[in-house]
């Protein structure tokens, strides 16, 4: 039996967070490419206001069916779609309630293959969901190729809402739109806080000092920083080497990452979970394997006390 190999495009987001104008807006932009010999099906997990042109819809061999029941949405029912539509193409507009980190680890037809995971967010409401449902709105940011937030306005803040989500995903792709629909790439720049020609990272800006770090690393390198900080061990480092950095909590406590750089001591390295102060100088490094990294050469080495509070919040 031949195996039909499905691309499955996952739209993610909360009601209104304009995932069928997304999906809609793919439709149109590539009608003129879409192979109409081919079947496509879109999988709608709730009901919006937006509605899918049917005439278009009809045009590019596209069907539409509904599922609202989570538990139910699984591999047998994905087989069903196989059985009867045999579809090249599957869309699926995904509930933001539901738990999409869960979905994508469940089984897929044979031949299925998720392509591409985009999450919508509104911008003007991000806030109030990330006060109450933290963890929720999060769950599908994590496992997002593609994080879009749209309505943005010129109050929105788009460096507060860029550092958890990078610290989060850093591979997903982070995009801001305007009311009227335009990309705005328009970012806050971080400002080093150098005294002395040093930059303190204070605990209060670790998260967007290690973030802007990673997307800017030309602008560190051959500097001096400062920071209190947590020491781990791992694998493949040498005997001068260790991790250096600090618990985020992103969601909560307990699902906290830890964000830092590799270190290089000039003789013995301290003792994992130590906590320290460390004066270093960024620079270049790079791994065994030929990865290039940056890396802390430390000046200055001070064991202190463990804070109260281990984590830090971004």
């Amino acid at each position: 039996m031949n195996i039909i190999n499905t691309g499955v495009y996952i739209f993610a987001g909360f009601l209104e967070s304009g995932k069928t104008t997304a999906l809609q807006g793919v439709l149109t932009r590539n009608a003129d490419v879409i192979n109409k010999e081919n079947k496509s099906v879109i999988i709608c997990t709730e009901d919006g206001e937006e509605e899918y042109d049917s005439n278009q819809l009809e045009e590019i061999n596209t069907s539409v069916v509904m599922m609202e029941d989570e538990d139910s949405f699984d591999l047998d029912y994905l087989e069903k779609i196989q059985e009867e539509y045999s579809p090249a193409t599957v869309y699926i507009e995904f509930n933001g309630m539901w738990d999409l980190k869960k979905f994508i680890e469940k089984p897929m037809p044979e031949g299925w293959i998720i392509m591409n995971v985009f999450t919508l967010v509104d911008a003007t409401t991000f806030e109030i969901y990330l006060t109450n449902m933290r963890q929720v709105i999060m769950n599908p940011i994590s496992v997002s190729d593609v994080i879009l937030f749209n309505r943005c306005t010129e109050n929105t803040k788009k460096g507060e809402i860029r550092r958890p989500i990078k610290i989060l995903n850093p591979n997903g792709q982070l995009f801001f739109s305007r009311m009227d629909g335009s990309i705005d790439d328009g970012m806050e720049d971080f400002l080093m806080p150098q005294e002395d020609g040093i930059v303190h990272v204070d605990e209060d800006i670790f998260c967007s000092w290690f973030v802007d770090c990673i997307e800017n690393p030309d602008k560190y390198y051959g500097k001096r920083v400062a920071f209190k900080a947590m020491v781990t061990s791992g694998k493949g480092l040498a005997d001068n080497q260790f991790y250096v950095g600090r618990l985020a909590a992103i969601c909560c406590q307990a699902d906290a990452q830890f964000i830092g750089f590799i270190a290089e001591a000039k003789e013995k390295r301290p003792n994992d979970k130590d906590w320290i102060e460390m004066e270093a100088t960024v620079e270049r490094g790079q791994l065994s394997e030929g990865k290039q990294i940056i890396l802390l050469n430390a000046n200055s080495i001070k064991q202190v006390d463990k804070p109260e509070d281990i984590y830090i919040y971004a």
